[in-house]
């Protein structure tokens, strides 16, 4: 099954079942930013790998193969757009935003380095989610 599923990205952005394409739409996001973040400093670490497939795992029941995640974060990286997940974020819940920032912030800090491009990205993606520099920090209530 591929990683993505165009088909299912469509429908979260044009409408649909709203629960189920909530929770489609979150399985995107959450797939695509953590991916893409694994990648942002221009190695994917194994143990951002295996964090990625707890925290999918976690929030979607779904079991993602490391290959599957390395495939994404290498096709993804070329890619300095943040509309995708701007566009995605839209059609999910604040909370569901939340999830995903703090997904991220387990991510960068998997391989217990945090560089300036992880940084950046980090910035880039919260602003995406129209995120609050506190919400970013964890500083505001879920």
């Amino acid at each position: 099954m591929p990683l993505l599923n165009l088909d299912s990205l469509k429908a979260a952005l044009c409408g649909g079942n709203s629960n189920q394409v909530e929770r489609e739409t979150l399985r995107e996001l959450l797939i695509s930013v953590l991916a893409k973040g694994s990648r942002a400093d221009l190695h994917t670490d194994e143990n951002e790998i295996a964090m990625i497939q707890s925290l999918v795992a976690e929030h979607t029941g779904e079991q993602l193969e490391g290959a599957e995640i390395r495939t994404a974060a290498i096709t993804m990286s070329d890619d300095d757009s943040m509309r995708g997940i701007a566009k995605l974020a839209a059609k999910v819940s604040e909370q569901h935003k939340l999830l995903v920032i703090n997904a991220l912030r387990d991510v960068i800090l998997a391989d217990d380095h945090v560089s300036h491009r992880e940084i950046d990205y980090f910035n880039a993606v919260a602003a995406a989610l129209r995120l609050s520099y506190a919400d970013a920090a964890g500083l505001a209530e879920a």
